[in-house]
């Protein structure tokens, strides 16, 4: 094997890649991060405005380049198969987060209609944001599962009821159950 750093330093992305991937070594993935993950970083502050948040999404996207390695035909360059994973990666986090965002701001606007209240202060809402997957967490899988896809994957009604297996009223009753119930969870969490 290379055991000479300065060897591995002269490689071709490609040439790296083909030595992980043939040798099963991860300890020569060290080379592709140095040469990427300044870009790789800068590229998800772009989409995320938020330096920790960037960092952790450079981390999960260098891990899922290491686990995909095998997948890299050589098609393309290195880098631009880099590049489309940490592209697609960033907007579909934020596809998420905005549709994370609508979730909570329909409860906030059902809460402020049962309420009678406006909540216009924004270190609220944010508190609402950050508060959510928790409050996600105290409701049944199935009750999330069907509200993550309405909400966050945009589903239908009907693709719903297909994916479950079940009648377009049936899941629009579970549905109304669950976010009553999340409601219920967010009016006592608020209280």
């Amino acid at each position: 094997m290379y055991n000479n750093r300065k060897e591995v330093k002269r490689m071709s992305d490609e040439q790296i890649v083909q030595l992980i991937t043939t040798s099963g070594d991860p300890s020569y993935f060290e080379e592709i991060y140095e040469r990427y993950a300044r870009r790789v970083y800068q590229k998800c502050l772009s989409f995320t405005k938020e330096e920790d948040e960037a960092k952790d999404l450079a981390h999960d996207l260098f891990v899922k380049i290491y686990l995909n390695l095998k997948k890299f035909n050589e098609k393309s360059k290195f880098s631009t198969w880099l590049y489309a994973i940490t592209y697609n990666y960033c907007v579909d986090f934020q596809a998420k987060r905005k549709k994370q965002r609508t979730l909570t701001e329909e409860l906030i606007k059902e809460k402020e209609i049962a309420d009678g209240e406006g909540l216009e202060d924004e270190l609220l809402l944010e508190l609402n944001l950050k508060t959510l997957n928790e409050l996600l967490e105290k409701i049944t899988p199935a009750e999330k599962a069907l509200l993550l896809m309405k909400y966050q994957d945009d589903m239908s009604l009907k693709e719903i009821a297909v994916m479950l297996g079940a009648g377009v009223s049936a899941v629009k009753m579970k549905l109304k159950r669950s976010k009553e119930k999340l409601k219920n969870l967010y009016n006592d969490y608020e209280g």
